[in-house]
């Protein structure tokens, strides 16, 4: 390790700068995703009925990540289930280890229903983005008047150890990604 490095993170731990993209290079990300649909009537109209997903080739499946001890969005989880305008239908955790300067490997994330289906991947560059292609697909014995595919698809930049609310009319995601 360079001094110059071992300076920048020196600095960055005495000032507190959990942040900082720079305390995650050379190890792992916690990614922590809340997964909800949103009960509240609109008068949107989707038209899409089949998946639009362009699947990445290097796609990996969330169970060949380690989870780790603890979570931090619990109280969101609870929050989100005691509001009858949502349901939370995903609470997953992972870590996930940092590429130097490019992407991280696409993560497939998946409902156990299989009515979510997508990924989340990262970027991590001169800050850090996060990738969000995540279709909701709804049948007309859930509620709905016809059935349909709902598409959420973001690219954020991101904080680490801030927490992040990515909306659609039907679905959102509360999303936290952490250093380790």
């Amino acid at each position: 390790m360079t001094m110059q490095k071992i300076m920048v993170y020196t600095l960055a731990a005495m000032l507190g700068l959990s942040s900082c993209p720079l305390l995650a290079e050379g190890g792992a990300y916690q990614i922590e995703l809340i997964v909800f649909i949103q009960t509240m009537s609109n008068t949107d109209v989707f038209e899409q009925v089949v998946s639009q997903i362009k699947w990445p080739s290097d796609l990996t499946e969330l169970s060949a990540y380690k989870k780790p001890d603890a979570t931090t969005l619990d109280g969101s989880y609870a929050a989100l289930s005691k509001d009858p305008a949502y349901k939370p239908i995903l609470h997953v955790v992972w870590i996930q280890p940092t590429v130097d300067g490019g992407l991280s490997a696409p993560v497939h994330i998946q409902s156990s229903d299989g009515k979510l289906n997508g990924y989340v991947q990262m970027l991590q560059g001169q800050g850090l983005q996060m990738t969000v292609d995540l279709e909701l697909t709804a049948n007309p014995g859930d509620g709905s008047v016809k059935s349909g595919v709902y598409r959420l698809n973001e690219k954020r930049a991101i904080k680490l150890n801030e927490v992040y609310y990515l909306d659609h009319p039907k679905f959102g995601i509360v999303a936290k990604i952490s250093p380790l």
